[in-house]
Order: C-alpha cells, then sequence, then structure tokens
C-alpha cells in the first residue's frame, strides 16, 4: 500500500512563496527629442515625417526603399521588440543577438516612442520583475546579462518575520518549498530586478548594437523621448501615421508632430492608445487586413479574479534596513543583516479586517543604487491605509507613520524612513491591480504596401502580478515576433531566389500562435495564485478555503498517480519547455474529471436510494 500525505504546512507553503512583484506606475511626460540611446536632439518642426520612402520597393539588401518601424512604448517589452525589429534582415530574419550579414536590415531604422523623458527610478514606483527562463530566452538570445544588477534566486525561499517584538526571530530557518530535483532543473535560476535596472540593461544593449552598427547598413535604434501616441491610423498609400502629443505645449490639442512608418509596435501598456486606435475602426477593411469588425476583434475581454482591484503602494526604507533580532536576552536589539537572497514577510500586529498590514521585502541586489530598500504594501480597497481619514496627506506623513507604528512595533520607524519619504508615501495614491484581460486580435496588415500594426506586452494582454508572467510574457511575445518573420521570410523565397511579400503572412501567424497563448495564459492568472496577499474579507477567506482545498487534491492526486494526474497548473508553469496553452489543457482535463467523478458518485447515490 502506497502511503501519501499531503500536509498542510505544505499547502501554506505554496500560499505563501508565490509571492509577485507589486507595482505601481507614475507616468512621467516632457519634451519630445529624437536620440539614440546615448544622446538627445530637438525635434524643431511640428510636422516630423521620418518614413524614408512613400512606397514599398524590393526587399533587396540594395533598395533605397528600407522602413521605418515604430514602437510604441519604451518598457521592457518595448525595447525587447525594437531589438527583434532592428535584427530583421533583408533576406530573412534574425530573432537573436548574433546578427548581420550581407544583405544589410529589413528595416532602416526602429524609433521608440517613449513618453518618459528617460528611465529612472521613481520613488513612488515599486517595480520589481521576476525574470525566469521564459523571460530568459530573449535575455541570453541578445547577450543580456542579468547578473549584473540582478538578483539570482534557485529556490522560493521567504523568511517570515514575526511582529511581536518580544520573539526571536530565527534566520538560520527561512520557509522553503520542498522541490524535487527535476523541479528544480525545471525552474533553473530566475533573477528579481528593478524595473529601472532592467530597462537600463536592455538600453546597454542597444547602445552596444548601435555603435557595432555604426558603419555598416543595419538597422539604428532611436529614441523619440518625452512624446506620447495619441492615436495611430492609416495612410493614404498605406502606411501608418503615429499621431504625438507634445505635452510641454500649452496648446496640446493642437499642436501635434507625427511619424509615418511601415510598421508599428504598440507596446504601450494596459491603456494603449494603439489598440484604442484599432478598436475605433481607423483601418478600413477594404484596405487592411483582419480590421472587419474592430470592436469586436480589438475590444477588450475582461475578467475579474480575487485578486482584481487589490490596491498597492511601495513604500522606501533605509538601504541598511535590517531585522532586530527581538526576544528578551541581552542581545535584543541586535540588528540582522536582510539576506539578498529571500523574500521577507514582515507580520502585522494588527490584525483585523481592514487593518491587517502585512509587508513584503523583495531580494534586491544593490539597495544602495537607489538609496532605498522599496517595501511592498498590497491590501483590499477598504483597508485602513487608503482611509484619508485615518492616514491623512495634509500632516507630512505623521499618521502613517503611527500606523506604521502600531502595526509593525519590531522596528524603529524614525530610523528606517526618513520624514520626506512618510510625507511621499501618504500624499501617494498608489495604483490598482488590473482586470485580466486580452485583446482577441492582435494585428492589421496593409493590402497596399508591406506594413501593419501588432500588439505586444500589457497592450495585448494585462492580469495581476500573482504568476511574476508579466514581463516575461511580453518577452515571449516580441520572440515570437521574430520567429514569425523568420518563418515567413523564409516561406516566401522562391525557387529563383525572389521574395514574394510577407509581413501579412508573419503577422497572421504570429496570432495564429500567440492567441491560444495569451487566453491560455489569462485563464491561469485567473485561478493560478489569486490569494497570496492575505486578502481578509470574509468571501475572499471562504473563496480562499476552497482554493487551498483543490490545490491539495491535485497534489494528492499527482503523488498517488506516480505523475499520472498532472500536478496544480501554478507549478506545471514553473516548466518553461510547456506552453500556457498545453498547462491549462491539462488542469482543464483534470477538472473535466473531477466533476465527471463527482457526478457520477452522485448519480450512484440517488440510484441507490431509490432502489432501496
Amino acid at each position: 500500500m502506497v502511503h501519501v500525505t499531503v500536509t498542510l504546512k505544505e499547502t501554506f507553503l505554496l500560499l505563501s512563496i508565490l509571492w509577485a512583484c507589486i507595482t505601481s506606475s507614475l507616468a512621467l511626460a516632457s519634451a519630445p527629442s529624437l536620440s539614440t540611446a546615448g544622446s538627445r536632439n530637438d525635434i524643431g518642426k511640428t510636422e516630423t515625417r521620418l518614413h524614408s520612402s512613400p512606397g514599398f520597393g524590393d526587399i533587396d539588401s540594395q533598395s533605397t526603399k528600407k522602413k521605418t518601424a515604430v514602437v510604441v512604448g519604451g518598457g521592457p517589452g518595448g525595447l525587447a521588440a525594437a531589438l527583434v525589429l532592428s535584427n530583421i534582415q533583408a533576406q530573412g530574419t534574425k530573432a537573436h543577438g548574433d546578427v548581420g550579414d550581407e544583405n544589410g536590415s529589413f528595416f532602416d531604422r526602429v524609433i521608440v516612442l517613449d513618453e518618459a523623458q528617460k528611465e529612472s527610478y521613481d520613488p513612488t514606483r515599486a517595480y520589481f520583475f521576476n525574470i525566469n527562463r521564459r523571460g530568459q530566452k530573449f535575455t541570453d538570445a541578445f547577450g543580456i546579462d542579468l547578473s549584473k544588477r540582478g538578483t539570482a534566486v534557485q529556490e522560493f525561499a521567504r523568511q517570515n518575520v514575526p511582529s511581536d517584538p518580544n520573539e526571536v526571530f530565527d534566520a538560520q530557518s527561512p520557509f522553503r518549498r520542498p522541490m524535487s530535483e527535476e523541479e528544480k532543473e525545471n525552474m533553473g535560476t530566475m533573477y528579481w530586478i528593478p524595473r529601472h535596472e532592467l530597462v537600463e540593461l536592455i538600453t546597454d544593449e542597444i547602445n552596444a548594437k548601435n555603435r557595432k552598427n555604426a558603419n555598416d547598413i543595419r538597422a539604428e535604434i532611436q529614441f523619440l523621448r518625452g512624446s506620447r501616441c495619441e492615436y495611430i491610423e492609416p495612410t493614404e498609400n498605406g502606411l501608418v501615421k503615429i499621431v504625438i502629443a507634445d505635452d510641454q505645449s500649452t496648446e496640446v490639442n493642437e499642436k501635434h508632430n507625427y511619424l509615418v512608418a511601415d510598421f508599428v509596435v504598440g507596446a504601450d501598456g494596459i491603456s494603449s492608445n494603439v489598440r484604442r486606435s484599432l478598436e475605433d475602426g481607423r483601418f478600413d477593411p477594404q484596405q487592411w487586413s483582419n480590421a472587419k469588425r474592430p470592436s469586436k476583434r480589438f475590444g477588450l475581454k475582461q475578467y475579474t479574479s480575487p485578486s482584481t482591484g487589490l490596491r498597492i503602494k511601495g513604500l522606501r526604507v533605509s538601504p541598511d534596513f535590517a531585522i532586530p533580532k527581538g526576544g528578551t536576552g541581552s542581545d535584543r536589539t541586535e540588528d540582522i543583516p536582510i539576506d539578498f537572497r529571500y523574500n521577507y514577510g514582515l507580520s502585522s500586529a494588527l490584525n483585523g479586517p481592514t487593518n491587517r498590514l502585512p509587508l513584503v521585502i523583495l531580494p534586491q541586489k544593490d539597495p544602495y543604487s537607489i538609496s532605498a530598500r522599496p517595501v511592498n504594501i498590497c491590501t483590499e480597497p477598504n483597508h485602513d491605509i487608503w482611509d484619508p481619514n485615518k492616514i491623512r496627506t495634509d500632516d507630512g506623513g505623521k499618521s502613517a507613520k503611527a500606523y506604521f507604528e502600531k502595526a509593525h512595533p519590531r522596528y524603529d520607524w524614525n530610523k528606517v524612513v526618513t520624514e520626506e519619504e512618510w510625507e511621499i508615501f501618504a500624499s501617494t495614491k498608489g495604483s490598482r491591480f488590473p482586470p485580466c484581460q486580452y485583446s482577441p486580435s492582435m494585428y492589421v496588415s496593409s493590402k497596399k504596401a508591406e506594413a501593419g500594426v501588432v500588439l505586444v506586452g500589457d497592450a495585448l494582454h494585462t492580469f495581476p502580478p500573482d504568476l511574476g508572467q508579466g514581463v516575461n510574457a511580453a518577452f515571449c511575445d516580441a520572440m515570437l515576433l521574430g520567429k514569425s518573420f523568420e518563418e515567413a521570410a523564409s516561406s516566401a523565397i522562391s525557387t529563383d531566389g525572389e521574395i514574394s511579400s510577407f509581413v501579412p503572412e508573419a503577422l497572421k501567424s504570429y496570432e495564429a500562435t500567440n492567441g491560444p497563448e495569451s487566453r491560455a495564459l489569462i485563464a491561469l492568472a485567473r485561478c493560478g495564485a489569486p490569494f497570496q496577499y492575505d486578502q481578509s474579507s470574509i468571501l475572499n477567506r471562504f473563496r480562499k478555503t476552497f482554493w487551498a482545498a483543490n490545490l491539495a487534491l491535485r497534489l494528492l492526486l499527482n503523488k498517488v498517480t506516480f505523475g499520472l494526474s498532472p500536478k496544480p497548473a501554478v507549478l506545471l508553469m514553473m516548466d518553461p519547455t510547456i506552453s500556457f496553452r498545453r498547462v491549462m489543457k491539462k488542469a482543464n482535463t483534470l477538472t473535466a474529471m473531477l466533476w465527471s467523478s463527482v457526478l457520477m458518485i452522485v448519480l450512484s447515490l440517488v440510484k441507490s436510494r431509490f432502489s432501496l
């Protein structure tokens, strides 16, 4: 007889260690400039036409009619797409870092349109990304060394710090989830990295690429900073016009710059104006493929999860922040330094449904680079911390500090947080977790020219950060876009060496492959790990109990059947060789079998009752 146990501790481990990067955002806007990654020059004219040629000629390397690609959005996903596009070759594509041949680039230039004037650390943000092996397919391909700025972790480990200062903090016993050797191999090394440092790493690679390509005919990546895309629309000759608002003008609605491009990538986030332009029906279906019924194709499909709507905010503590040992001994005031390999969960002394305030510190390699260590705060919308009568915005942060002193008496908040930071924290509104949403369609392509528009990253699919897959999914989108170009270009080469139009086929292939993945990812985000934020409402506690029971049952079945029954989806996704579509297929198959078993049991009971 096989003896199998699934302990409450094991289930609690799964609930505790799936902490994802909690983020909030503050948009920055300033004067527009067109530059390479290392320099900045003013546009100089109200109307700027950057497209090198109104038409499309042969994609032979000697043609003067090369193309302009514009990436709307300068975040990690947009920069990844820019690197991929710059590597598309005139006779085929290369979606990897080591590229280039005598044929030159398919695109003459790739322009990144970025609303922020420059990428830097913003004290109101708490952006941390976990780059797993899915996302590392991009960084590895382009030689981006995450270890330079990121913290490498090879296990799920967490230090739980008691709130009571009289209780000793045992730093020698971090909370670890048991993992098999196969699971460890599948997970590999993950990297925690602040958003601005990830952007800097990718920008460094762009700078290096531009220097390397300065004397050849390959595409240069340029930046148009401090500008916001208001909308896109088609031109008469089948290209794409990107209308840009100048936020430095006092007449924002009257003064515009614009670009004309052959290819536009919408990487402009959850409120994507590129996607909205497609949804608004600006592209005539007679002239553009995949543009029929635009509101249905590009209107977002939205679903809620238990973490949708949770409010988030960041607090900056001293980079020297340490955990007091506590207890009643003579060494109770001894400070235990933060070990950057671990997540830290700081328990709350307040435990009511609206005042419980657990804090999270994510692994950070060098807190001195930003002179702070960000602490993440995530609560339900009705929490006291969002009540202006309890956390005042007009008292210089005094009420915020007093609240933290009650919730976390172990720490000397006068030492670890500056008065200026308390004021910033109190006045910051924070952000909310989005719904799980995606655009059913991903592109339009021109029937007149070799041109198109495509969506990637948060412009295509958005969900709460429960699974830590947001930036990884954006990197996968970019890589898949490059692969689609590569395959379409290869199949477009005829036996006599002539190359037919392949951009529409590339975009069609991208959607055919990425569509099912996006839908599966959204389904996974709804059920994967939505209760990790200690939601304290009665309804969410009730739902969490059933979710934990379902998780424990699937773990039990996996062990009883020696792996024939699949693991829970949240564990299956850690294997980068398994697509999200396959993960959800396995999970849904088991769900159907479980419900069928329940139905059969109920029918058997009913039958036996009536037979009596």
